[in-house]
């Protein structure tokens, strides 16, 4: 198992479980698993896919089956770009989501505290306040 650090800014990506069953319908066991270990791969770097060698054993490409499965998922949800990388538009613009959400929340915890943003307690002896 991969050590866990607290530096890793692509800790997580948004699966939206909706659009993913719809793209995944009718696809095989063996292309959604392929699906899901290339999506983890290409946001673990940075967004990038390695060489399709690398990639076949990354995802576990063992058998003519998953080979093909493997193809056809490439095809489907990472065409190559003008340099002939592979790329993803949504887990693209996720990173670029995560890297601004990043940004913003490091100024925020930099810059010093102002009256607007600390927090008063008040109390409440009135449960109809509620």
């Amino acid at each position: 198992m991969a050590r866990k650090t607290t530096k890793d800014s692509m800790a997580w990506f948004k699966l939206p479980t909706t659009g993913f069953l719809l793209d995944m319908a009718g696809y095989s066991d063996t292309h959604i698993a392929i699906y899901v270990k290339l999506m983890i791969t290409y946001w673990a770097g940075g967004n990038k896919l390695p060489e399709l060698d690398s990639i076949k054993r990354k995802v576990g490409v063992i058998s003519a089956e998953s080979g093909k499965a493997l193809s056809e998922i490439l095809d489907e949800f990472f065409p190559k770009d003008a340099d002939g990388n592979y790329s993803h538009d949504e887990l693209d613009r996720q990173l670029e989501e995560v890297k601004d959400f990043s940004a913003k929340q490091s100024a925020r915890a930099k810059s010093p505290r102002s009256p607007s943003r600390t927090h008063s307690v008040t109390s409440h002896d009135d449960p109809d306040d509620f």
